[in-house]
Parts: structure tokens; C-alpha cells; sequence
């Protein structure tokens, strides 16, 4: 099945209105807002001293410097391939998402449940963090040769699903803000990207173009493979490390599960919300308009 800019726009038009959803619901239904406390109060309880360092080092990569250093590479390796509409696509989505979720933040202040004390304020839905970190592995992906993104995507997944937790256990926000950055940044990657499409079949690129930079493409791509596979090697020792602490205290995690069910459910809803937005956003550029 062939993916048009029209198809495009309409997977954008679904992510903005399951975002008004979200935000109804966190705002104005009770039982949704005694779950978002509920979850909220199981992550809090992951909180220990031990880990605030990591804790804080992935939220960090959320700020606005490393962003933007990390979008600027990624329109580079785009660049560096031929693809100077992906470079501008990268650059244009982290702009927009970075400056959308503040303003959205201020324009849907609302007062949250006051019942948990973690001080998160008004003006909190959605996630900034949350918008940047799954516009940066939407850029990951998009910036990637095709037979890199599935990879990238893992990546991209896996670092949006650590941040994001981690901004969450920090009492910084309610899992419903994390979730409507999530919408946020992958509803404008798509109107993006029905841009892109629709200019890539009215100005079809120059092979010419393509020829003249084909030894730096092919060692763009070579950097990009290393990249990734750093970077999963990383992941996959991490997931290690949190699967072995995992098997010593499985007495302790399973009677925090039974005491913090909810909890163990968002955060479920959280990771596969995040894997089938990306998954998705990857079927999609795998298919010719």
C-alpha cells in the first residue's frame, strides 16, 4: 500500500485528536485522574539515591543544548548522505516541537490532583522532555538509511521509554503529560512529513546530485551503523544490568507489583504507546509515495 501526503495528514489529524483525549481525560474525568495519581505514586516510589545520578543524566538529555546538539548532527549525517530535505526536516521538527510544547504548557495550564506529593504545576501537559525525546528518535529514524532504521528505532525506543520513566519517578510530571508529548511530536512529524513526501513527488531530487556525493554517503552510512550499534550495545548492557538486579530482588518487585498494579499498567501503556508511534512512523517511510 502506497503512503500519500493525504494518508499523511490524517495519521496527524488521528495523533491531535487522541491528544485532546488525553487531555480531557487528565483533566476533567475523575477516574482517569485517580489513575494518573495512582501511577504516578509507583513511580515516585522507584525513586532511590542510589539512582538519582542516571536518573538525572537521562532527563538531562531532554534539555534544550543536548537537543539541539543531537538534532544538528543528525541533519549533518543527513546532509552528509545527499538528503538535505531530510536535514531540514530534522531541524525544522525539534525547533517546532521545542517551542510548541512550552507554548502548549502555558496556553492548557489546568490545576492537577493535589493528592501526591511530587509539586508538579499547572502548567505541565504536555511533557517538554517527553516532545523533545520522541522527536529526537523520530529524527533517528527519518535520518537513517532504510536498512538502519529498524535498529534506530529500537534505539530511539529505548531511550525515549528511559527518559521518559525517569521524569516520571522524579515527580517532574503525570504519565498523561508524557504521553501527550509523545502525540505532540509524532502528530507534527507527520505533517512534516507529508511535506517532505509531497515534495519529493512534484521535485523528484537529482540523481546528479546523489552521484556527486556518493563516497560521502557511503561513509556517512558507515558512521551511522557505528553510531547505532554503540549505541544499542549500550542499551542491551543497561537492560542487562536492570535484568540481573531484577533476578536478586524478584521477591521485593513482586510484592511491589501486587501493592502498585496501576503503576505496573501505565507504565506498560507508556512503553507500548511509544513502540507502535515509532513502529508506525517507520512502516511508513519504508513505503514509496
Amino acid at each position: 500500500m502506497k503512503i500519500t501526503a493525504k494518508s499523511l495528514l490524517c495519521g496527524a489529524v488521528a495523533c491531535g485528536l487522541a491528544f485532546g483525549i488525553v487531555l480531557a481525560l487528565a483533566y476533567w474525568s475523575g477516574e482517569a485522574r485517580a489513575v494518573d495519581s495512582a501511577a504516578l505514586q509507583g513511580f515516585l516510589g522507584l525513586d532511590r539515591a542510589g539512582s538519582r545520578p542516571l536518573i538525572n543524566s537521562l532527563i538531562d538529555i531532554g534539555n534544550p543544548a543536548p537537543v539541539a546538539l543531537i538534532g544538528i548532527s543528525l541533519a549533518l549525517l543527513a546532509l552528509a548522505r545527499g538528503r538535505p530535505r531530510v536535514a531540514l526536516f530534522v531541524l525544522v521538527l525539534i525547533a517546532i516541537t521545542s517551542v510548541s510544547s512550552q507554548t502548549l504548557k502555558a496556553l492548557l495550564a489546568h490545576p492537577r490532583p493535589r493528592e501526591v506529593p511530587a509539586g508538579i504545576g499547572d502548567a505541565a501537559f504536555p511533557s517538554g522532555h517527553a516532545t523533545a525525546i520522541m522527536s529526537l528518535a523520530i529524527a533517528l529514524v527519518v535520518a537513517m538509511p532504510a536498512r538502519l532504521r529498524p535498529p534506530a528505532a529500537a534505539l530511539g525506543l529505548g531511550l525515549v521509554v528511559a527518559v521518559s520513566y525517569s521524569l516520571v519517578s522524579l515527580g517532574g510530571h503525570f504519565p498523561s503529560d508524557v504521553l501527550g508529548g509523545y502525540l505532540l511530536a509524532t502528530g507534527t512529524a507527520l505533517v512534516l512529513l507529508a511535506g517532505l513526501r509531497a515534495a519529493e513527488v512534484r521535485y523528484p531530487e537529482r540523481e546528479g546530485r546523489r552521484k556527486a556525493v556518493l563516497v560521502a554517503h557511503h561513509w556517512a552510512d558507515r558512521v551511522a551503523a557505528v553510531g547505532l550499534a554503540a549505541g544499542l550495545s549500550i542499551g542491551v548492557l543497561v537492560a542487562g544490568g536492570l535484568v540481573i538486579l531484577a533476578a536478586f530482588r524478584g521477591p521485593q518487585i513482586v510484592d511491589y507489583a501486587q501493592a502498585n498494579t496501576t503503576f505496573f499498567v501505565v507504565a506498560g501503556v507508556l512503553a507500548l504507546s511509544a513502540l507502535l508511534l515509532l513502529a508506525a512512523l517507520t512502516s511508513v517511510l519504508s513505503r514509496r509515495a
